[in-house]
């Protein structure tokens, strides 16, 4: 089906309108509030508004949306053909990363990416920093994802693969959902598809968060990969995670001992 019949340029009817002879069992939705409900929506996601509608190629956001996905793959393509001896390194470390793993990971999740879209004035510009994080760190994935399918002898795009965050918004799942036509999971889906044999790409995730999700669910379910923030460090990453932790509970239980969370963490 065409991005042209899911995502209509003209404004949606209303589904419920006023019936002559209603009651108060019946569902409906006024005229006046549908108005509202359709205003407040373009507000919220201009580039469905029409005047920011590619009518040449019947799509929204007046094909911003599009350039932000044919990065990600120019990213995904960049590491794994390098041009350069910086880009060759790079690569080289990620590919060692994949050969290590003992597990033959049969899918991949990736947690908190973030936005991949700035806002109304990202129609007008250039990518913003934020969008360029969003986007090189999408392209390191797939880019990933692509060796462990060399590294298992698996067809091109063949790993399955799951996106997770609560910040997404209708504009990020634009890009992921209906161009790059990966799957986008509600909070907390995600979680369920983590495993030993999953590579899990979580740049932005919460240090902490991961004691009661990813490490608190038994050993069978930590993943063969993980790649997250910094494992050490003074003040961020997991060090403050776990010393935030342990202090906690060290004071509310007197017991000084190490818990098996954090014993499974290096």
């Amino acid at each position: 089906m065409s991005l042209s019949n899911t995502i209509p340029p003209r404004k949606p009817v209303n589904p419920f309108p006023l019936p002559r002879n209603h009651t108060t069992t019946d569902i409906f939705i006024t005229p006046e509030a549908w108005e509202e409900f359709l205003t407040t929506f373009l507000e919220q996601h201009p580039g469905y508004h029409l005047d920011n509608w590619d009518s040449q190629n019947a799509t929204p956001f007046r094909h911003k949306l599009h350039k932000v996905w044919k990065e990600v793959q120019f990213v995904q393509s960049t590491i794994m053909v390098p041009r350069d001896a910086h880009a060759k390194n790079y690569k080289e470390k990620l590919r060692r990363l994949v050969a290590r793993t003992k597990t033959t990971i049969g899918n991949a999740v990736c947690l908190g990416l973030g936005h991949a879209y700035a806002g109304e004035k990202a129609l007008h510009l250039d990518s913003t920093k934020n969008e360029r994080t969003w986007i090189e760190q999408c392209g390191m994935f797939l880019a990933l994802c692509q060796m462990i399918e060399e590294k298992h002898k698996l067809p091109r795009d063949s790993l399955p693969k799951v996106f997770q965050d609560p910040a997404f918004n209708l504009e990020d799942r634009f890009v992921l959902e209906q161009l790059g036509q990966q799957t986008v999971l509600p909070s907390p889906g995600a979680i369920e598809h983590i495993n030993r044999r999953t590579f899990v790409f979580a740049p932005h995730f919460p240090a902490d968060h991961l004691f009661g999700t990813i490490f608190g669910r038994g050993d069978d379910k930590i993943p063969e990969i993980l790649l997250t923030q910094d494992l050490g460090g003074d003040y961020a990453g997991f060090g403050a995670a776990i010393a935030q932790r342990h202090i906690q509970k060290a004071y509310w239980t007197g017991n000084q001992t190490i818990d098996s969370e954090t014993r499974r963490i290096p």
